[in-house]
């Protein structure tokens, strides 16, 4: 009686150590955007480092990862969002192109810092009473393994730069 326990037992556990999931570093991520008091919604395509303006935030992406397709489909960023001076524009698509806006200030704090993730995008949210903002997917390549994340969010813990939870 005890053996077919055990078996089950062993059994089980190599299930849940298997295969580490592989992630692929991307260079561009999509984003969308909902303005709440217009229920608009805006997909802004964002590349790694250079930040886009939405109404009156500023989002950058640090990196995102995105699983292969032969794998669950899962998309990661480490954004980071600022409070900007309201940038006075036409149209929301103009707003995702605006430059040259002040960010980050007593008056503009940084709202938001850490990772979003596709398929689960109210784990971690951006708080705002008017701007909603989650990931969609990411694109471009370069190979990683979970385990290089893990190791890269020590590197970047270690140094300051992002503030990762």
């Amino acid at each position: 009686m005890i053996r077919p326990f055990l078996l089950l037992t062993v059994i089980a556990a190599s299930a849940l150590t298997a295969q580490a999931t592989t992630y692929v570093q991307q260079e561009t991520a999509t984003l969308r955007a909902l303005d709440k008091i217009t229920g608009r919604s805006t997909d802004i395509e964002i590349e790694v480092g250079d930040p886009v303006v939405f109404g009156s935030l500023n989002v950058e992406l640090k990196v995102c990862y995105q699983t292969p397709p032969e794998e669950r489909p899962e998309s990661a960023a480490y954004l980071i969002v600022k409070s900007t001076q309201p940038v006075a524009v036409e149209s929301m698509n103009d707003a995702v192109s605006a430059t040259d806006v002040e960010t980050v200030s007593d008056d503009n704090p940084e709202l938001f810092s850490g990772w979003m993730f596709a398929s689960s995008p109210g784990l971690n949210a951006l708080e705002h009473p008017v701007y909603d903002i989650w990931v969609i997917q990411c694109a471009d390549t370069v190979v990683a393994t979970e385990a290089d994340i893990r190791a890269g969010q020590a590197a970047e813990e270690d140094e300051g730069d992002l503030d990762i939870r």
